[in-house]
């Protein structure tokens, strides 16, 4: 067994607009301690990822995103000798081959299905010990007949299926909590570097929509704009700016909401279902965001609306005037079967930790 105390290397994908990965590890991180208290957290990010960084985490920063600094990722895992490493949505065969050759574990996270299929390449798989499919049913969930065949290439690989990764609800700081009250409207696109079609910030068209809807329902409004969002969003009356909160918080913000406008990435889509409230939704950037937007509308789930001030706020004000409809998309979000697996993940992976050296 390692003589130092049980280490973790958190690889996630990184970089000035996506950070859904990023929380993925600190979720994690915060849930395998409490299987191995001493146990110790580190992960790579590109140094350009604006992130809230935590006390729970080692933050190794890299110049670029992990899959394109592949020396500098090797370095750390020869420095670190990590018992395992935890490969999310970025990978190089030489990265996992390098965690192997030294003695540790390999998991590697996918939540969707390009990433799903890099885990089951041949080059990657034989250096893989667990491949965690992050799905929205995962009873239902089954690998596919060509998935099955690479599959069994390396048996020894093992292949399980869950759901969210979520971090606990922890409560808004008391004077926050006052400011707001109940049934705030709440506007949130995501990690907040993303830009629209016309080059503007993202958070800011949140903000003008939100403006626009308490201008009309003269409702309790509050704007989160993210932790890579480095603008000036103008501050309107009536409407609470909060520049970036936890995502612990952001969970029992969401869970009081009267209504959430917010964008399909999957980490936030995640916990808007999860809190079951009735949402607006946009696709914000990202590949696999239109593709979910779709599906979730599909299912009555959200309200699918443009990435515009004016169909956000439109959506958000109709949507705050029917109570029907409210009912409607929260019942249909508890149909999408959602379930919140971190402890089940984590569980898996602090099995690899105490596999090493066996």
């Amino acid at each position: 067994m390692a003589t130092h105390p049980p280490r973790v290397l958190f690889i996630p994908a990184s970089g000035p607009t996506g950070s859904g990965e990023y929380y993925r590890a600190l979720n994690l991180a915060r849930a395998l301690r409490q299987h191995a208290p001493g146990l110790e957290a580190h992960v790579l990010r590109a140094r350009d990822a604006d992130l809230r960084d935590d006390d729970g985490l080692q933050v190794h920063r890299l110049d670029a995103t992990p899959a394109r600094a592949d020396r500098a990722v090797r370095d750390c895992i020869a420095a670190l000798r990590p018992d395992l490493a935890v490969f999310d949505g970025s990978g190089r065969t030489a990265q996992l081959r390098a965690v192997r050759q030294l003695g540790g574990r390999v998991a590697w996270i996918s939540n969707r299905p390009g990433r799903r299929r890099r885990a089951l390449a041949w080059r990657r798989l034989r250096w893989i010990d667990l491949h965690v499919m992050l799905v929205r049913e995962p009873v239902r969930a089954r690998l596919g007949p060509l998935e099955r065949v690479r599959a069994a290439l390396v048996p020894s690989a093992e292949h399980r299926f869950a759901g969210a990764v979520l971090p606990p609800p922890d409560p808004l700081p008391d004077a926050l909590a006052d400011r707001l009250g109940d049934e705030v409207a709440v506007f949130v696109s995501g990690g907040g570097g993303q830009l629209d079609a016309d080059g503007t910030p993202v958070p800011e068209r949140f903000a003008e929509a939100a403006a626009r809807f308490h201008a009309a329902t003269g409702r309790a409004v509050c704007v989160v704009l993210g932790p890579q969002y480095r603008g000036d969003a103008p501050r309107q009356p009536g409407v609470t700016v909060i520049d970036a909160l936890p995502t612990a918080q952001l969970s029992s913000l969401l869970a009081t909401a009267r209504l959430v406008v917010a964008g399909a990435g999957n980490m936030l889509s995640n916990q808007v279902v999860a809190a079951g409230r009735p949402c607006v939704m946009t696709a914000t950037g990202g590949h696999d965001q239109p593709a979910r937007l779709a599906d979730y509308a599909r299912r009555g789930a959200v309200r699918a609306a443009a990435l515009s001030a004016e169909a956000l706020a439109t959506a958000a004000i109709e949507l705050d005037g029917d109570a029907g409809a409210r009912r409607s998309l929260v019942e249909g979000m508890g149909r999408l079967g959602l379930r919140d697996d971190t402890v089940r993940v984590a569980g898996w992976l602090n099995g690899l930790v105490e596999r090493v050296g066996g």
